[in-house]
């Protein structure tokens, strides 16, 4: 029988090859196998998630924080637009009010006079008549010129103080003077009881007197002041200027 050796010469030789390869071969270390490197490439995981999620959270603040700036800026620029509406109304109601003080001052003053010759006529007694009758000091007459505007609160304040002690003032009504002859003592007295009697007349007094020759008779002259009163209502009398009838 004929044997035939189909393996090539050398049978130690035909293993090199397969160590070579062997040898040639790029393996990769087992991460299981190494409990360190496992828990440095979680931990690298992991600070990139977190990174991640903190760039994401913080640009969300940032937004948000920016919108809620410019809305408070927003509102800022109406709360000052509105600050200033406020301050204009508060001079213009100054002005208005110190305006009104002085008109009402003037408009409870018209019928003043007129009471008080229509008091005066009533008062006087026989033997007895008046030469004068004019103001003494009237200082609530001419109401003085509306200050400026006030700038502050502080301003504002004394403006109506100033406003409330003028009207006070003008509220207390003229002195006047009256200059008149009596027949007699008794004439000038019963007159300025008469006077003092008055609702709208206060502060009588007698200023001069004395013995004077009028058309040859010897009278008292004298000179009296007082000061006008605002009555009570209850004294006051009023009538409509048109009839309803």
């Amino acid at each position: 029988m004929i044997e035939i050796n189909l393996l090539p010469a050398g049978g130690g030789g035909a293993r090199k090859p397969s160590a070579r390869r062997s040898s040639g071969s790029v393996s990769l270390p087992r991460v299981g196998g190494e409990p360190r490197i496992a828990g440095l490439a979680a931990a690298l995981v992991l600070g990139l998630l977190f990174a991640a999620y903190f760039t994401w959270t913080s640009g969300s603040q940032i937004a948000a924080l920016n919108a809620d700036v410019e809305r408070e800026q927003g509102d800022s620029v109406r709360l000052e637009a509105s600050i200033a509406r406020l301050k204009t109304l508060d001079t213009r109601r100054d002005t208005i009010d110190r305006k009104i003080q002085v008109i009402r001052s003037v408009d409870g003053r018209r019928f003043v006079w007129p009471h008080l010759m229509d008091e005066v006529s009533r008062a006087t007694p026989p033997y007895l008549w008046l030469t004068k009758l004019a103001v003494a000091d009237d200082a609530g007459a001419t109401p003085a010129a509306p200050p400026p505007p006030p700038r502050t609160a502080a301003d504002s304040a004394k403006a109506k103080a100033d406003s409330a002690a003028a009207v006070t003032a003008a509220g207390e009504g003229p002195s006047f003077n009256v200059e008149g002859n009596a027949g007699n003592t008794q004439s000038l007295t019963r007159f300025m009881r008469n006077l003092e009697g008055s609702p709208m007349i206060r502060d009588v007094a007698l200023v001069t007197s004395e013995q004077t020759d009028v058309q040859g008779r010897s009278v008292l002259k004298f000179t009296l002041e007082a000061r006008w009163e605002d009555p009570d209502p209850a004294f006051v009398q009023t009538l409509p200027l048109v009839s309803t009838r």
